[in-house]
């Protein structure tokens, strides 16, 4: 199985002294350094850029777009990591992170990712209607989409990069 074992941690406080605002500058710096400097070019802002063109291929290779292209609607706005789900989650994420530290940097990358969650949504709509369709247009569509959220994500790591 691929799924997680793990489906939810519970974190206890040990230390009085803990720095909280230590701890999330330290995690989003890490995060941002990470996404910005991919193992690989199948990840992050790189991957994303790497779909806007492969897509296309994918659509005039695949033996079914109607199966494929769905499933891969669902799975990007329903099941998985990518997509809305995730960019939903991080937006919440510095939101939160902003109470704590107060920061002009968390508050423009969380409204970077006001804009970033639901073009992923848009993508996922996209694939959905070339499912419905066979029509490439929503495909070529969803592969200028990505294009710029490839942008937009890179622009808004590398202001987290950066967080005082």
């Amino acid at each position: 199985s691929m799924s997680a074992r793990n489906l939810m941690y519970l974190l206890h406080r040990k230390q009085r002294d803990f720095d909280l605002s230590a701890a999330i500058r330290s995690a989003i710096v890490n995060n941002a350094t990470d996404y910005l400097n991919p193992p690989i070019k199948n990840f992050c802002y790189k991957g994303i850029e790497k779909s806007a063109v492969e897509i296309k291929d994918w659509f005039h290779s695949s033996e079914n777009v109607e199966r494929d292209f769905s499933t891969t609607a669902v799975l990007m706005e329903k099941a998985g990591t990518g997509g809305a789900l995730f960019r939903n989650m991080y937006r919440d994420f510095l939101q939160q992170s902003n109470e704590v530290l107060d920061c002009a940097v968390l508050a423009r990358a969380h409204a970077e990712f006001e804009q970033i969650a639901p073009l992923w949504t848009e993508v996922a709509s996209l694939f959905d209607s070339a499912a419905k369709t066979s029509d490439i247009s929503h495909i070529n569509e969803a592969s200028s989409i990505l294009t710029d959220l490839s942008a937009r994500e890179c622009s808004a790591m590398r202001h987290l990069r950066e967080l005082p």
